[in-house]
């Protein structure tokens, strides 16, 4: 493929994009409430922040200069260089010069309208700006300490050619702090392109809910400027364009982050002394499609769909329900998808509130494609932002042994936002805090195929069949890892009533372990009694469903009086 060749009808319309967009703001006057250019983000109670400065009083832009700071981090500038590819209107690197003693700051956009407004409008002799494509950067090798890339990359034609510029002109050891909004697909795809090109990963996260919930504040007035703009320049074409470079709430991306389709997130990144590496073929050709991905995202869902609010392929069985709440989200086992509680969803009564949506997570059944994800801060951000639209009614949260765990950590991350559920229905898990005894993700493909025949669960004829075996053993080592690294402090609580369902006869929970619950559980305690093995799940569903039932209608009257007549 040649890439220059394909790469001119994007590299066209992203400098259209550009020269409309700063035309559009100036006519609005928004100029200078504008410098910025990126989502934003606000901080949200209880989820982390990297910030390490405040913003001057009286900041313009508040919400999106604070993601200038969350996007630095701990990155040391002063008496450094650094270079932001992708500069916009300059408003970065000027907030860094005001709040860090640097060397030189550098901006390259590819705009010629954006390098000209910074050059006029942005007065430090230590502000450097200049027209460069970022796939083809033209700067010396190892020129800046640090490399600063916000909500640019998802419009460039070849990111491994920008991800090798980025590494050749960074300092050994530089640091590389990397953002952008995503689609969900190829996070992990981007994760394995900056590791092949040299870079090691220092911390990343998702700040999707924080990103969100600026945009959910962003003034009603902006729009109606733009549009004003849009109509006296005769541009109505450049209302889709500016959706997604300004985020409108109503916008299809919008709700792909809403609902985890996408995915915004925030890379530290250290570039290694050695020589550049090479992305392989593959991985590149999959970078390629991800400029299309995002496109399909910007479709907005359609508002007569019943699943227009929703995700289907977090939800492949039962949606939930937007309007009326009352859902009750079900996690699985480790290995386990959505279908362990397909019979739950066709065996529940029909006459009462609550509905039981089954999860269906990365990695497993209709998500096979999917990287699984072994680290529970990311796994719970990704469920968070899946559900969060739901979570302002009544819900509640049923899980079965590794399920719990992210369970638990769903409700403390909901509950520091001041909607946490009304019932967690656990089964077959000890206490959070509890470390796992045993550690096997990393065991050779024979020991661990040992441990998943001691685990059960899986039928006879599927561990005889090597290729049955080979779709499920990355699974299982994937979750076996997730819950090798994740422990709860010992003084975690959440204030949610918790019951918890355990069997006599568990070879792998014990009565002892599954009832130190009671130590997490703030809002009330309940315990149930069953046999049938750790897997009980299967042959107990109608006491199950009715102990669910129960906790639910008491848990309702508790949070919720109203509802008591609904049952």
């Amino acid at each position: 493929m040649n890439t220059a060749h394909s790469a001119a009808p994007l590299l066209a319309r992203n400098r259209q994009a550009y020269a409309g967009l700063a035309q559009v703001l100036e006519h609005a006057g928004l100029a200078e409430h504008a410098l910025y250019l990126n989502w934003g983000y606000a901080p949200l109670p209880g989820m982390p922040d990297w910030a390490q400065r405040d913003l001057p009083p009286g900041e313009l832009g508040l919400a999106q200069a604070r993601l200038i700071l969350e996007v630095l981090g701990d990155t040391p500038l002063d008496g450094k260089r650094l270079l932001d590819v992708g500069c916009g209107r300059g408003g970065a690197v000027a907030l860094l010069a005001r709040l860090h003693a640097a060397a030189q700051l550098t901006g390259a956009d590819l705009s010629t309208a954006n390098i000209a407004y910074c050059r006029q409008r942005h007065r430090d002799a230590r502000l450097r700006f200049q027209v460069a494509d970022a796939c083809r950067l033209p700067y010396p090798d190892h020129s800046f300490d640090v490399l600063f890339n916000l909500e640019s990359s998802g419009a460039y034609p070849d990111l491994p050619a920008f991800l090798g510029h980025a590494f050749r002109v960074l300092k050994p050891g530089g640091r590389f702090c990397y953002a952008d909004v995503m689609d969900a697909h190829s996070v992990p795809l981007i994760r394995r392109a900056l590791e092949q090109t040299g870079f090691t990963i220092e911390c990343e996260r998702s700040v999707s809910a924080q990103v969100c919930a600026a945009r959910n504040a962003s003034p009603a007035g902006l729009w109606r400027r733009i549009d004003g703009a849009l109509q006296q320049l005769d541009k109505p074409e450049l209302r889709g364009e500016l959706e997604r470079y300004l985020a409108n709430p109503d916008s299809g991306l919008h709700h792909a982050l809403a609902d985890g389709r996408a995915d915004y997130r925030i890379f530290h990144l250290r570039r290694h002394t050695g020589a550049a590496g090479k992305i392989d073929a593959e991985l590149a050709t999959a970078l390629a499609r991800r400029s299309t991905r995002l496109d399909a995202l910007e479709r907005k869902p359609d508002a007569t769909s019943p699943s227009s609010a929703v995700n289907s392929h977090w939800f492949p069985l039962t949606a939930p329900d937007l309007q009326a709440g009352f859902n009750v989200f079900a996690l699985p086992y480790a290995g386990g998808g959505a279908s362990i509680y397909r019979q739950w969803t066709l065996a529940a009564d029909s006459t009462a509130p609550w509905r039981i949506c089954p999860l269906q997570l990365p990695g497993r059944e209709s998500r096979l494609a999917e990287a699984a994800i072994e680290d529970m801060e990311q796994m719970v951000a990704q469920i968070a932002a899946a559900i969060d639209r739901f979570t302002y009614r009544p819900w509640a949260l049923a899980a079965c042994s590794l399920g719990c765990k992210i369970a638990f950590e769903l409700a403390r991350h909901f509950e520091a936002l001041d909607r946490r559920p009304v019932l967690l229905f656990l089964m077959a898990c000890p206490a959070p805090s509890l470390p796992l005894r045993r550690r096997v993700s990393h065991y050779n493909d024979a020991d661990f195929a040992g441990e998943v025949r001691h685990l059960g669960g899986t039928p006879p004829e599927i561990m005889a069949d090597a290729e049955m075996m080979r779709t499920i053993m990355p699974i299982l080592r994937s979750d076996s890892a997730l819950a090798e690294g994740y422990a709860a402090p010992s003084d975690a609580r959440i204030g949610s009533p918790v019951t918890m369902v355990a069997a006599s006869d568990d070879h792998l929970v014990t009565v002892e372990e599954a009832r130190l619950w009671k130590r997490h559980a703030g809002g009330g305690f309940d315990w149930r009694m069953v046999d049938g093995g750790h897997f009980f799940l299967r042959q107990r569903r109608a006491e199950l469903l009715g102990w669910l039932r129960e906790g639910l209608q008491a848990s309702l009257r508790r949070f919720v009086p109203e509802v008591e007549a609904c049952n």
